[in-house]
C-alpha cells in the first residue's frame, strides 16, 4: 500500500472517532426534543464560537518589527444531563491559530482537540458520585521545533486516550474533583516521532495503568470577568511518581460586550517522555464571541 495512503487513511479513521464523539451529543440532543418540558429541563447544553486575531505592519520604523496576520478559531461545546441517579457531561473543545510572517512564512500558534465524556452515578447525594469517563487528546496539523525545524508532532502523534473510573466530588456549580484509577494509551502514528513519546522504534501504541486525578474550578468572580482552571494528572504505578503527567489550564477571561472579550491563558505540562521541563504556554488575546447555545 502506498505509505501517503496509508497515512490518509489512519488519518480519516481517527476523524471519524472524533466525528462520532462529537456528533453523539447532537443526536442525543435532537432525540430529546420530542421528550417531555420536564424531561428537557434535564438538560444544559452550550455552545461557544470565538474568532481572535490581530495585524503589524511597519514602514520605516525606527524600533525595528516584523510585518504579521495572526488569527485564532475555537469552539467549546458542552452538553450536560442531569437525572434523578446520574448525570452526563459530554465536552468538545477545538482550537486552531496561525501566525504569518513576514520571512518566516506561515506558522502554528495554537492547536488542540480534546474530547470527553463523564458519567457520575450519585451515591448518598450529587455531592459525592462514582464516575466514568473517557478522554481523547490530539492536534489537528503538524508541530515543528522553533530551533531545528524539526517536526516534533502531528495529528494522533502523539493522541491520547484515558479512559478511568473513580470517586467524584462536586460540592458547588462551579468546582468539581475526582480521584480514580485508569487505562491509557499513546498513539504515534507518524514515523519518526515514537522516541519523543516513550515509544520504541517500531511501535505505534503504549498502554499504562494508573492512578488518575482531576479538578476543574469556573466562576464569574467579578461582574463579567471569569476565571476557569484545569488540572488532569495521570500517575503510572510501575514508574517515579515523579514521571506523574501533568496538564494545567489557567483562563481569565473579561466579557468586553454581548460579542467581544479579552482573554489571557497559562498552560503547563510536564510529560518526561517529552521534555523534563515543563511545557509552558502564555497567550493574550482580543476577538468576538458568538454563543450558539
Amino acid at each position: 500500500m502506498n505509505k501517503k495512503f496509508g497515512v490518509a487513511m489512519i488519518k480519516v479513521k481517527w476523524i471519524i472517532v472524533l466525528v462520532f464523539f462529537t456528533t453523539s451529543a447532537f443526536a442525543q440532543s435532537t432525540a430529546d426534543s420530542t421528550a417531555s418540558e420536564e424531561e428537557l429541563s434535564k438538560w444544559e447544553k452550550s455552545w461557544v464560537f470565538s474568532l481572535t486575531g490581530n495585524q503589524a505592519e511597519y514602514n520605516n520604523w525606527s524600533r525595528g518589527g516584523v510585518n504579521s496576520t495572526a488569527f485564532t478559531a475555537s469552539t467549546l461545546f458542552r452538553a450536560k444531563y442531569s437525572g434523578a441517579e446520574y448525570s452526563n457531561t459530554t465536552r468538545v473543545n477545538l482550537r486552531y491559530g496561525q501566525i504569518n510572517q513576514e520571512e518566516r512564512g506561515i506558522e502554528k500558534t495554537e492547536d488542540i482537540i480534546r474530547i470527553s465524556n463523564k458519567t457520575d452515578y450519585f451515591l448518598t447525594t450529587t455531592t459525592w458520585s462514582a464516575f466514568v469517563e473517557i478522554a481523547f487528546r490530539t492536534q489537528f496539523t503538524e508541530g515543528y521545533d522553533d530551533e531545528t525545524g524539526e517536526i516534533i508532532s502531528d495529528f494522533m502523534s502523539p493522541g491520547y486516550f484515558t479512559e478511568s473510573l473513580g470517586l467524584s466530588y462536586q460540592p458547588v456549580d462551579y468546582f468539581s474533583a475526582q480521584l480514580g484509577v485508569g487505562l491509557k494509551q499513546t498513539f504515534v502514528e507518524t514515523d519518526g516521532l515514537d522516541q519523543f513519546y516513550g515509544l520504541g522504534e517500531d511501535e505505534d501504541i503504549r498502554s499504562e495503568g494508573g492512578i488518575t486525578f482531576a479538578f476543574d474550578y469556573e466562576k464569574e468572580v467579578f461582574k463579567n470577568f471569569t476565571y476557569q482552571t484545569e488540572l488532569s494528572t495521570f500517575t503510572n504505578l510501575l514508574i517515579p511518581v515523579t514521571s506523574t503527567d501533568v496538564i494545567m489550564t489557567n483562563i481569565f477571561t473579561g466579557k468586553i460586550n454581548n460579542f467581544m472579550t479579552s482573554s489571557l491563558e497559562m498552560s503547563f505540562i510536564y510529560d518526561d517522555d517529552f521534555s523534563n521541563s515543563i511545557q509552558t504556554m502564555r497567550i493574550i488575546s482580543l476577538g468576538i464571541q458568538i454563543q450558539i447555545l
